[in-house]
């Protein structure tokens, strides 16, 4: 179901790249949100039927959610031009510790006695399910609620969406210190900013479709997917993981929601590290942390729960610092002129590698066992950083 969200999450970037400079960022973000709480809602109808939830659940809402992926980001590019990994940061942590607390509001509503699931799993007895009418009832009910809400938080926030004025729209003059009129000083002042701007033409800041013919772009494509697929195992398979050594669910529901946490965490951290260093450094520490972790995760089933603990944090924030690095690398490597339409064919390396992931992940765990599985997502962060680090394209 994951890889469906992200599939249809990678679309609607793509469209949404396409419709913000038309519709603005005002109306492309109510127009992701409205699809988005709509997806949501609607699944009170659909919960009977898997394929239906899989529609709005899944589709409806991911699209949505694509479509006003990139709209904040490039609003707030226009905001803080040389802090764009900051902002991107800021931004895209919202995603993380949104779900962080929605998790705690749907729990209390749907169970708010805290009662216990009694109904075992034929296939796995471990596994328990709920069967009190209640709970059931508020399970249907919380997709209207949680709908309803994100509805008004995602109109309510698109209000204060506004691309900063360019010179040429500011109104007003400043009287500075050596005494010349506000005319004169002025002109100096937009004389010294023309010369000091780049170009914004199409050879300096290319659309998608020259972009699409730069090997520039295809690097940088190949080390996101390389570096998703990475994190996708992480990130998924954890707590599998986990149950075949720490036997203690508690304990695994307070990884999970701390790694959420961290995740929001490393996105803007990774970001600030862009804008201290370069996104090639950044880019290559990132990959050798993830490597560093993957290929250490099984020493976790000797030193217990502290190190699974910290390991699984650290995955989770290094994952999270994915979607902060590569929009900043984007706009630094194109430009921001066409950052939303660039992103989107950037972005569509993460739905191919949730895809392969989904498909391969569990299969290859029952056949080579979790010591030799998590060498493959480490590979795959090595062979990233061993990009990163080889290309010419990432100096920035």
């Amino acid at each position: 179901m994951a890889s469906v969200t992200v599939i249809f999450e990678a679309i609607g970037v793509s469209i949404g790249g396409q419709l913000l400079p038309v519709l603005g960022p005002r109306l492309t973000s109510v127009v992701g949100g409205l699809f988005y709480s709509a997806g949501v809602a609607l699944t009170y109808f659909t919960l009977d039927s898997f394929y239906l939830t899989l529609l709005t659940n899944n589709a409806i809402a991911g699209f949505g959610m694509g479509l006003a992926y990139t709209t904040p980001i490039a609003c707030a590019f226009t905001w803080l031009p040389q802090r764009t990994g900051l902002a991107a940061g800021i931004i895209l942590s919202g995603s993380g510790a949104g779900t962080f607390i929605f998790d705690q509001v749907q729990t209390f509503f749907i169970n708010p006695h805290n009662l216990d699931a009694t109904v075992p799993n034929d296939l796995d007895p471990s596994e328990k399910y709920f069967d009190n009418p209640g709970i059931l009832n508020r399970t249907r009910q919380s997709y209207l609620l949680t709908g309803g809400i994100y509805a008004v938080l995602q109109l309510t926030g698109s209000f204060f969406l506004v691309n900063r004025r360019n010179d040429s729209q500011e109104a007003g003059t400043v009287v500075n210190s050596e005494g010349n009129t506000d005319e004169t000083d002025e002109l100096l002042k937009s004389s010294e900013r023309r010369q000091s701007m780049p170009t914004a033409g199409p050879a300096d800041e290319p659309g998608p479709r020259q972009v699409i013919c730069k090997s520039a772009f295809y690097c940088l494509w190949s080390t996101l997917l390389l570096l998703r697929l990475a994190s996708f195992f992480s990130t998924t398979l954890y707590k599998s993981f986990g149950m075949t050594f720490i036997n203690d669910d508690h304990f695994h529901a307070v990884v999970g929601s701390t790694a959420s946490l961290v995740n929001s965490l490393g996105r803007p951290v990774c970001g600030y590290m862009v804008d201290c260093f370069t996104f090639k450094t950044t880019l290559i520490s990132l990959c050798l942390v993830t490597s560093a972790l993957l290929l250490s995760f099984d020493l976790t089933l000797l030193m217990g729960k502290p190190a699974f603990f910290i390991w699984v944090c650290l995955q989770f924030g290094c994952a999270g610092g994915l979607f902060a690095v590569f929009p900043t690398g984007t706009a630094r490597m194109f430009g921001k002129r066409h950052f939303s339409a660039n992103y989107a064919l950037v972005f569509s390396a993460t739905a191919v590698a949730v895809v392969i992931g989904a498909t391969f992940a569990t299969t290859l765990q029952a056949y080579i066992g979790w010591t030799n599985l998590w060498f493959i997502p480490g590979a795959a962060a090595v062979l990233a950083g061993t990009l990163a680090m080889s290309t010419p394209y990432f100096t920035i």
